[in-house]
């Protein structure tokens, strides 16, 4: 029992670094792009049509357009970072030693539905975004709106309902365990 319960508490440990990686990278990222806006517009707006939005041939990036990617973006970043948030919870809980506990099944919960949010967010805000840096398009080339949803998406989306079917699991099994404990 002490070998797994220090195993646990070694994976926790590891799963926190990497949470704290993934959090460095993501803020990272988020400020290499507000410096490119700032001081390197050309490759913002490259970056933009190769990246962000490839099937989409003339795009005009606005300042309506730049507000409104931002704003969409500043969404899909919170919900990134709740997920990473309440993952750190989870596994900071693991490593205390609180394994099959309700707090912990909510957190696990909350990283699912943060994930299952995220993955329709990122979907619906990608739609809105390319009408975004389309919709000050000169007159010839027309608007758009695309809304994608492929099998990475699907594969998240059913992963996600998977983690919050777990966390709820897991609930239940903890009310379970202390009514079971008061019986004893």
């Amino acid at each position: 029992m002490t070998n797994s319960a220090e195993r646990l508490r070694k994976l926790s440990r590891f799963m926190k670094l990497m949470i704290i990686l993934c959090g460095a990278l993501f803020c990272s990222a988020v400020v290499y792009t507000h410096w490119q806006i700032f001081f390197d517009r050309q490759g913002f707006e490259q970056g933009v049509r190769d990246i962000v939005f490839p099937r989409v041939e003339i795009i005009t990036l606005s300042y309506r357009a730049i507000g409104t990617v931002a704003f969409l973006a500043a969404i899909n970043n919170a919900l990134v970072i709740a997920g990473l948030a309440f993952a750190w919870q989870l596994f900071d809980s693991f490593q205390r030693g609180e394994i099959l506990s309700g707090r912990n099944g909510v957190l696990l919960r909350r990283v699912g539905l943060t994930a299952l949010f995220g993955s329709l967010c990122m979907t619906v805000s990608n739609g809105i975004g390319i009408l975004a840096v389309t919709y000050d398009n000169p007159g010839t080339t027309g608007h758009a709106v695309m809304f994608d949803i492929n099998g990475g998406t699907m594969i998240v989306l059913l992963m996600a309902g998977l983690v919050v079917g777990l966390g709820h699991v897991m609930v239940i099994a903890s009310g379970v365990e202390a009514e079971n404990r008061s019986f004893v």
